[in-house]
Formats: structure tokens, C-alpha cells, sequence
């Protein structure tokens, strides 16, 4: 399981639908206070497929703007703890999509925007597909596909934490070759613009 867990896009209250390029901007600009974020993660993984395993984590999220993200896991399987974090890594923020993908926008039906993002430089992944909700500038679900034939899904869900919005939970499936697994998780115990420093996200 790799590269979808879909990291915390924040809201701004604008009416009705917009054009892409502002919407985007009010993606990249929502939340302007928040610089830095740790929370706690809780996560459930399940296995469809053997070993048909069920196994729990829980860890610290630690996010620096512009897009740096790391979870650092103190429980769980380990294998399973290190492929876990591959999914809030490496994921840009709305202020990078332009940077890192071709950005087209798919259907627009007033309340719901439907993107789609082609990596500009070449890799695992195809594509990516992303709904973001017009009202409130936030990602709903992002969909990754990748150049094996497997896809990962995530949707999210938000609260207000010290008047930011930020995500709590989320659900999300994974099928790749070899294996496939469903995952929830809850996000918890925010500490909001704590100082974090750089190395921090050192592999």
C-alpha cells in the first residue's frame, strides 16, 4: 500500500461554484494562521488478501507548510508501520499541484469539482483524481492510479480544531499486485503551530 493517504487540505467559506485557477488559489490559502500541525493518527489496516491480517497503528503526524509531512509510529507491525507512512508522504499541497502536475479540471457541477492530475515527471503513478467541494475549498477524495494496474482511494473528513478546519478522519482502500487492504483512521490530539524543525523530515 502506497502514496494516498491524503494529508489535511483546509477550508475557506466561499458560495457556490468558481473557476479552476480560483479555486485552486483558495485551496492554497486557506487556514492562513497555520503554519506547522502534530496530531495523533489511529489507524486500522485490514488485509483482504493473505495473510488476512487486521492490525492497528498509531503514531505522530508532523506537517510543516508548504508540504512537508512524516508520521512517526510508535505501535503496530513494522512492515506494515513503514509502508503506512509512504502514504502521507510525498503528497503536494494545492500550492504545488501546478508545480508537479499537468491540472485539468474534469466535470464542475456547482458543488463538486472534479480534477485531474498528470505527474509532470514520470513515476509509479498515472494519474491522480481529486473532488474538491466548491464551498469550502476542501479535497473530499483523491484517487491514485498507478502504472501497475493497482489504484489507492481515500476520502476525508473534516472538523474545526481552534477554528481551523482539519481533517479527523478518513477511510480508504488500496489494491495492488500481490495484495489488497481497506484502511480508517481517526486524527487526534492536534498541537497547532508547533516549532518543527526541517530535519525533522529526513528520511
Amino acid at each position: 500500500m502506497n502514496r494516498t493517504f491524503a494529508g489535511a487540505l483546509l477550508a475557506v467559506l466561499t458560495i457556490g461554484a468558481a473557476p479552476a485557477g480560483d479555486l485552486l488559489t483558495r485551496m492554497a490559502a486557506v487556514n492562513p494562521g497555520l503554519h506547522t500541525y502534530t496530531a495523533t493518527v489511529h489507524a486500522h489496516v485490514t488485509l483482504k488478501t493473505f495473510p488476512f491480517l487486521g492490525t492497528d497503528l498509531v503514531g505522530t503526524v508532523y506537517h510543516k507548510e508548504p508540504a512537508l509531512t512524516k508520521v512517526v509510529f510508535t505501535g503496530g507491525v513494522p512492515m506494515i508501520a513503514q509502508q503506512f507512512d509512504k502514504l502521507l508522504a510525498h503528497i503536494p499541497g494545492p500550492a504545488q499541484w501546478r508545480d508537479e502536475y499537468t491540472v485539468d479540471v474534469v466535470s464542475d457541477d456547482g458543488a463538486i469539482t472534479t480534477f485531474k492530475l498528470v505527474p509532470i515527471k514520470r513515476g509509479n503513478v498515472d494519474r491522480v483524481q481529486a473532488t474538491v467541494d466548491d464551498k469550502t475549498a476542501t479535497i473530499s477524495t483523491m484517487r491514485w492510479d498507478y502504472d501497475n494496474g493497482g489504484f489507492a482511494e481515500m476520502s476525508n473528513h473534516y472538523g474545526t480544531i481552534e477554528g481551523n478546519a482539519l481533517v479527523t478522519s478518513q477511510t480508504g482502500h488500496v489494491e495492488e499486485p500481490g495484495y489488497t487492504a481497506d484502511i480508517t483512521s481517526t486524527l487526534d490530539n492536534y498541537k497547532l503551530n508547533p516549532s518543527i524543525p526541517d530535519d525533522t523530515f529526513t528520511p
